[in-house]
C-alpha cells in the first residue's frame, strides 16, 4: 500500500503563489480564483491531517494507514465549517480559535470564487487569503497536542449526545443533574 501524501496544508500555499507570481502582469481571474480556492484547501488538508494524526496516530510505522486515510477522507466541508463556526464561541485556546476563524473566512472565500461569476478578486486579496491559510495552518499545528485532540473531537464527533454535551457546557449546566418536574 502506498504511503499517504502528508503536508498538503503546508505545501498548497506555495502552489497558490505559483498561480499569481508577483512579477507577472495582471494575473487572470481564473488564476486568482484558483489561488483563493487552493488556499482554503491548505487549511482543509491541514485539518484532515491533524484529525487523522490525533485519532489514529502520526507515526506511520505504528498506525494502520487504512484507518488514517479513512479519518482523513472522512471530513466533510459543511461539517467542518459548522464545527469551526461553533469553535469560535467556546473555551478553545486562541490558536485553535485562530484556525477556526481562518477556516471559516477561507471557506466562504472559496465558495465565492468557485461559484459566483460576479466575484472579481484582486492579487492583493488573493495574497491576503494565502497568508490567512498559512497563519491558520501554523496556528493549528503549533497548538498543544491536547488542544488538537479536543478540537478534532469537536470536528469529528457531531452526534446528538455530543451536541447535548456542548450545550450543557455552553450554558453552564455541565455536571448538573436534571431535576424532575414536580
Amino acid at each position: 500500500m502506498p504511503t499517504p501524501d502528508r503536508g498538503l496544508g503546508r505545501a498548497l500555499p506555495e502552489t497558490c503563489r505559483r498561480l499569481i507570481p508577483p512579477d507577472a502582469p495582471g494575473p487572470a481571474q481564473a488564476d486568482l480564483r484558483r489561488a483563493i480556492s487552493t488556499a482554503y484547501y491548505a487549511a482543509f488538508h491541514a485539518l484532515a491531517e491533524t484529525c487523522a494524526d490525533r485519532l489514529v496516530g502520526a507515526e506511520q510505522s505504528t498506525r494502520p494507514n487504512r484507518a488514517w486515510v479513512e479519518v482523513y477522507r472522512g471530513l466533510e466541508h459543511g461539517t467542518c465549517l459548522t464545527a469551526c463556526e461553533g469553535a469560535r464561541n467556546t473555551a478553545f485556546p486562541e490558536g485553535i480559535k485562530d484556525f477556526a476563524s481562518g477556516f471559516v473566512r477561507l471557506h466562504r472565500a472559496r465558495e465565492s470564487c468557485d461559484y459566483d461569476p460576479m466575484v472579481r478578486p484582486t492579487r492583493a486579496l488573493a495574497m491576503m487569503f494565502i497568508e490567512s491559510a498559512e497563519n491558520a495552518v501554523t496556528a493549528l499545528q503549533a497548538s498543544p497536542e491536547g488542544d488538537q485532540v479536543a478540537f478534532v473531537s469537536w470536528v469529528l464527533i457531531t452526534g446528538k449526545g455530543a451536541q447535548r454535551a456542548r450545550t450543557l457546557v455552553r450554558t453552564g449546566q455541565e455536571g448538573q443533574l436534571a431535576t424532575p418536574a414536580g
